[in-house]
């Protein structure tokens, strides 16, 4: 199968997953290439926006694609357009929504506005309810899918004999507040953590030659560090996500992996762990025998051909039918394309707070406790529980009854046009201003407002070296 791999991706942060036997990566951050024989291998394009079939139309005839695959995240450096040129079947690979610019909002915009025949979430299990509701079709979910090693390298990396210690493979500091302070606990216990940026072959290697392995996600994404841990065979240590991210889906706490919730429980299981290596050993083996089964390479590369070429997804991935068929708000797809709005917000903060505390007064829709939900560190309440929130919600009904002092923001979720000004004025005196936008959200003057994504989303591809 001839592919031709559109990637946000440079080859010296992410080695690119191999779909096809012929397989041509072009992307902003790759050059123009040939192998020794003289194929193409590589294709330099422009940063952003670019026409695709022009980039492919400088491939000689017994190279041009049976698949078109393009990886986008939020950084938005790579969006290729022109899609309708190809006659292939064209897949969308979702890098990641959980953080960058608008990142849900403009990825919905982005994936709607070329000829996709499949759209694939490869972190974000847990945002396609959105795109399902916003009427988006044909789409799937295949975590692990950007893995790059073949099985020989995987089987080479798992030693016998394991040094023990916790293993981690990334960065820390200012783009990762809670990888950093969750470090720093594991540091402060004195307990055999051991940090290293490397590049994705030797981190594998790194890996299985630990007896644990460390994870923290950025942003409750299901990323790619956890594949590479599980192939390599060392006890998986993660954090505990959100039921729809599909984590529980796949693995048995316990068995496959371990699962913390805070950086207390992390010490807890590291110690207990380092202290019965027998039971750490058991648990590594068990993960790499999931990532044989599910994600060896023959059997990963068959079924994304099954998903490129004839629409099936692996049974194992598949969402479930009440997933596919859920809707929010009654179907009215402009409320929920303004609770994504502010959802984004919501999503920012959580990536910097250990806990982000929502109050959903109890006659607001309860499709809002769903999509909070899906953020495994947001603490649902309600607003006259006494306690404070980072955001408020309420309907126009109640808004007489919402205790702004208890807030730092406000969101009236049904507000109209019409009820701006009148929600103004009454929260300004509370000592509110209203936030530009559509929606109805109030920010209380001496707050920042909820923050914008950042511009440039640091692992939205998930590689080891991030």
């Amino acid at each position: 199968m001839r592919v031709l791999f559109s990637t946000v991706s440079p080859a010296s942060h992410q080695l690119p997953p191999q779909f096809g036997d012929d397989q041509v990566n072009c992307g902003p951050d790759w050059t123009d290439g040939r192998d020794a024989s003289g194929r193409v291998r590589s294709l330099a394009t422009p940063v952003g926006d670019y026409d695709l079939a022009a980039v492919a139309a400088r491939l000689p005839s017994d190279q041009q694609p049976d698949v078109v695959v393009c990886l986008v995240d939020a950084s938005w450096r790579n969006t290729p357009s022109n899609l309708a040129a190809f006659k292939c079947p064209r897949v969308l690979l979702i890098g990641g929504t959980h953080g960058g610019q608008s990142p849900l909002l403009t990825t919905m915009r982005y994936a709607t506005s070329e000829p996709f025949d499949r759209t694939v979430f490869v972190h974000d299990r847990h945002h396609a309810m959105f795109f399902h509701a916003a009427g988006l079709r044909n789409l799937f979910w295949f975590p692990g899918l950007t893995f790059p090693h073949g099985d020989a390298a995987v089987r080479a990396a798992r030693l016998c004999q394991r040094d023990p210690q916790l293993a981690f493979v990334g960065r820390s500091g200012g783009a990762h507040p809670r990888r950093t302070r969750l470090l720093e606990t594991l540091a402060a216990t004195r307990l055999p953590l051991v940090q290293r940026v490397l590049p994705q072959r030797q981190a594998l290697d790194f890996y299985g030659a630990s007896l644990l392995g460390f994870n923290a996600s950025l942003n409750g994404d299901l990323n790619l560090r956890v594949f590479e841990i599980l192939a390599s065979g060392a006890a998986l240590i993660t954090d505990r996500l959100a039921p729809e991210s599909g984590l529980e889906d796949l693995f048995t706490d316990g068995k496959e992996l371990a699962t913390y919730a805070d950086d207390v429980e992390l010490a807890l299981l590291t110690t207990e762990y380092l202290q019965r290596p027998d039971e750490a050993r058991a648990m590594g083996e068990a993960g790499a025998e999931w990532f044989d089964t599910h994600l060896g390479e023959t059997r990963r590369r068959e079924a994304f051909r099954r998903l490129a070429c004839d629409g099936i997804g692996p049974a194992e991935f598949a969402f479930k039918e009440r997933e596919k068929a859920r809707v929010f708000f009654g179907g009215d797809t402009d409320r929920l394309l303004e609770s994504v709005q502010v959802y984004e917000g919501v999503q920012e903060l959580h990536r910097t707070r250990e806990t982000v505390r929502v109050a959903v007064d109890k006659i607001a829709p309860d499709d809002l406790i769903a999509i909070y939900s899906t953020l495994p560190r947001v603490d649902l309440s309600r607003p006259d529980d006494g306690n404070h929130a980072d955001l408020a919600i309420f309907t126009r009904d109640r808004a007489a009854a919402v205790p702004p002092g208890k807030a730092d923001h406000l969101w009236c979720c049904d507000a109209g046009e019409a009820d701006f000004d009148p929600l103004a004025t009454r929260f300004e005196s509370a000592g509110f201003r209203a936030v530009a936008g559509k929606a109805a959200v109030f920010i209380r003057a001496a707050e920042p407002p909820l923050p914008e994504p950042e511009t440039t989303l640091v692992e939205v591809t998930a590689s080891s070296a991030a």
